[in-house]
Order: C-alpha cells, then sequence, then structure tokens
C-alpha cells in the first residue's frame, strides 16, 4: 500500500475524521432508529477524543522510554546519532521553501545537543514522505549544519516510514561499519521506532524528547473541556497505537 493511500484511510479513520464520518453517516440515515444513535455516538467520541484528559491518558502509555541522563549518554556505547524525520513546513515564506516542522525542530535540536556532547556524527533518515522535491533528511542535514553547528556526512534519504527509517537505515549502517547507535525521535514515537530498528538488526539506545505527558501536572476542570490541541495529540498517539499493531504482521 502507498503512502497517499495510508494517508488518507488514517485521515478518514483517526480524529477529527473517523468521528466526522460517523456523525455524516448517522445523517445520511436520520430516519432510522440507528442512524440518530450513530450521530450521537459520533458526537460523544469527538467529544471524548477532544479532551485534554484522553489525550494525556493515551500519551502516557507510549512515553515509556525515559529521558537520557548525561551518564546514560557518555555510556552508551554508541557510534552514531540516527534522527527520525517527521514532516515539513512547506513553501515556508520566510525561509525561501520547505523547511522542517516543529515536531523535527525538536528532533535535530536534540540530535545536534547529543552531538555536541558526544562527538558522535549525526544520520538523519527520511525521504519524501507524500511531498515531492528535497529529501526530508537533506533539508534536516542543513538545518543542523546551518543553525545548530553539525556538519553531516551522510543521510538516509530513501524513506517514507518509519518501518522504512529502520530498513534503510540498516544497509547505511553496515556499510559504515557502524554497530550501535543513540536513536533520537519523539518520546511517543519512540516505542515503535525501538521496534522496527531491533526488528531490522539494529542495536539502538533510544534518545527520547518531545515528551507530552507529565505525570505530576496539575489537574484542572479544563482538562473536561475539548480543545483543538487535544484532537491533535489524540491523533498522534492513536496512530501510534495502530502503527504497531501493523507493525507485527511485518
Amino acid at each position: 500500500m502507498d503512502v497517499v493511500t495510508t494517508k488518507t484511510i488514517e485521515h478518514l479513520l483517526l480524529p477529527p475524521g473517523g468521528p466526522i464520518l460517523l456523525g455524516f453517516i448517522g445523517l445520511l440515515f436520520w430516519r432510522l432508529g440507528w442512524g440518530r444513535k450513530l450521530f450521537v455516538l459520533a458526537l460523544l467520541l469527538q467529544w471524548m477524543l477532544s479532551l485534554p484528559i484522553t489525550a494525556s491518558l493515551l500519551t502516557a502509555g507510549l512515553e515509556s522510554y525515559p529521558a537520557l541522563t548525561d551518564k546514560a549518554i557518555a555510556n552508551s556505547g554508541a557510534e552514531a546519532i540516527v534522527v527520525l524525520g517527521g514532516g515539513r513546513y512547506l513553501d515556508a515564506p520566510e525561509y525561501g521553501g520547505d523547511t522542517a516542522n516543529q515536531r523535527v525542530l525538536f528532533r535535530l535540536r536534540y540530535a545536534a545537543r547529543l552531538a555536541h556532547k558526544t562527538g558522535l556524527p549525526v544520520i538523519p533518515s527520511d525521504g519524501n514522505a507524500v511531498y515531492s522535491g528535497t529529501a526530508e533528511a537533506r533539508i534536516s542535514a542543513e538545518i543542523l549544519r546551518d543553525e545548530f553547528g553539525v556538519t553531516v556526512e551522510h543521510i538516509e534519504p530513501r524513506s517514507h516510514t518509519t518501518w522504512e527509517n529502520a530498513r534503510f537505515t540498516a544497509q547505511l549502517l553496515k556499510k559504515l561499519g557502524i554497530k550501535r547507535i543513540l536513536l533520537v525521535t519523539t518520546a511517543s514515537h519512540m516505542p515503535r521506532s525501538m521496534d522496527a530498528f531491533a526488528r531490522n538488526g539494529i542495536d539502538a539506545v533510544a534518545a527520547p524528547t518531545g515528551f507530552v505527558y507529565k505525570p505530576d501536572g496539575k489537574s484542572s476542570w479544563l482538562n473536561g473541556l475539548p480543545n483543538g490541541r487535544a484532537v491533535r495529540q489524540t491523533e498522534v498517539a492513536l496512530h501510534e497505537y495502530v502503527g504497531r499493531i501493523w507493525y507485527r504482521f511485518k
């Protein structure tokens, strides 16, 4: 299944698309009793998936790898840092073209920090995804060089998915003779990434960044009110859960 088809199905099933589609079907069959029930179910589902508390609980189950301490970094035994892509800011007028999106910048910033601490080379991994043009790995390499002072010698520019990140990076690492890496990606994306890299024969040490869940965060009645940020966080979390199930069949 190609990337565009996968993304289309994902947008139709995950929030907010899934509940909206469900509600639309309910409206089409409103005259039937089950149609009205389906519409109400869609409203309740959309409400629940839009709550900060729902997003927080879903994310908590994903951010299982802790942040690395300085001691863990020093004793990692890694020979390189692999940083995964995750989307782009298209046609950015202030940059004169495509650049990394906010999520990728979190990852690049941390990869650069690790590079300055350890002196290890950084390898960005990501291709074009659904867009044409410059590979995201190449964009990441330019940002690392120009904005973080990290020179990149090798990139993996062919992958379109996390699984392909692992598969193509494994081929590159084998050529370079690298046995162990620090793997940088967002905390919620790390379990699926570690599984993919392990199953492709890569010995990786998880180096997560961009944590969202705060176990000691203060509760508020606002957590019971829906908002757009929670919808996005819920969508990302459900994408990861579905992805982990999907990878079991690979």
